[in-house]
């Protein structure tokens, strides 16, 4: 069936204007490359408890059009992306932001001795016990944005073992053990594809987590001159419910790498003529790929087909 796009930029259009309306609520700027292309006029006035009339996206909370604008993404770039910039081993600590993805349990890995790549001595033992002392302080240790894959098969040895062992001795420590594989592979130039690859195969990854960090290497001097940075995303599974709403499938189609990569591009193509005024017209297409689990998202609590996760907090995230 031919593509639908309607839904796809009616969201994205109303998702901008939220992001707009909360920035200038607060007195903010928006960065030059995600203000509106025309300034948003409106009759109506808004507070930052009220920032649409969408039911759903007024009670719920979704990711900005554009990745870079959403709260934990900012902290990353600020808070690791920039000031690790040149360090061999920032690769890994993308791995750890997405694997943790909530800033105060990486603040506090970052200033825990041992506990961070930068650190003389890093150790993911070190890292376990940090994270176990933190937790045992009654204090939030992931977010549930991003699902790890757990170990299924009960012989393994780390079967077992506590979420915290388990996140850092072997889904972030196999990493770490394979440093110098990953070194020579970055000296490489890879592609976006290829580094997805490699790490979408370590124990409990998968695509989509290997998707979110790859999409992070973008922004630094690991992948910022890829060949494909500019054509290439992952798919996720919501995504890939995204796109066969989209183009009138059914939900459970299973969708190849490839072919979903050719559906993004397509509707990255399309979108711009169905844009609003305020809504910048160069969505990248790891954008694309976020926004279409989004409309799913959208979609099916319309729908009745279920609800998001996490509820909108006033004054919290863009």
């Amino acid at each position: 069936m031919p593509l639908d796009i309607k839904p796809l930029a009616a969201w994205a259009n109303e998702r901008h204007a939220i992001y707009l309306r909360k920035t200038f609520l607060e007195g903010k700027t928006p960065p030059p490359q995600y203000a509106p292309v025309r300034q948003l006029t409106e009759a109506k006035t808004w507070t930052l408890d009220h920032l649409t009339d969408d039911p759903i996206l007024n009670v719920w909370r979704f990711t900005n059009v554009f990745r870079e604008l959403d709260r934990v993404t900012i902290w990353i770039r600020k808070n690791i992306r920039e000031p690790f910039a040149d360090h061999p081993d920032l690769w890994l600590m993308l791995a750890i932001a997405r694997t943790i993805n909530w800033p105060p349990t990486l603040e506090i890995l970052i200033k825990t001795d041992g506990a961070w790549p930068s650190h003389q001595g890093f150790k993911p033992e070190t890292m376990s016990q940090a994270l176990n002392r933190w937790q045992a302080a009654g204090n939030k240790v992931v977010t549930a944005a991003y699902m790890v894959r757990a170990e299924s098969d009960p012989k393994k040895h780390w079967y077992s073992w506590p979420k915290n062992q388990y996140l850092s001795e072997i889904v972030l420590g196999r990493l770490w053990s394979d440093r110098a594989k990953f070194s020579r592979l970055f000296d490489t130039s890879p592609t976006m594809h290829r580094v997805w690859a490699v790490l979408k195969d370590y124990m409990g990854w998968g695509g989509f987590m290997a998707g979110q960090v790859t999409t992070d290497l973008r922004h630094t001097r690991f992948l910022s001159q890829a060949s494909d940075r500019a054509s290439w995303a992952a798919k996720g599974p919501g995504s890939q419910r995204g796109l066969n709403r989209l183009y009138g499938r059914d939900l459970k189609t299973e969708l190849d790498q490839d072919r979903a990569v050719r559906e993004m591009l397509a509707i990255q193509s399309a979108l711009p003529l169905h844009l609003a005024a305020h809504v910048p017209k160069d969505i990248e297409l790891t954008d694309i790929q976020s926004v279409c689990c989004e409309v799913d998202k959208h979609l099916r609590a319309k729908g009745g087909e279920g609800k998001p996760k996490v509820k909108y907090v006033p004054g919290r995230g863009c």
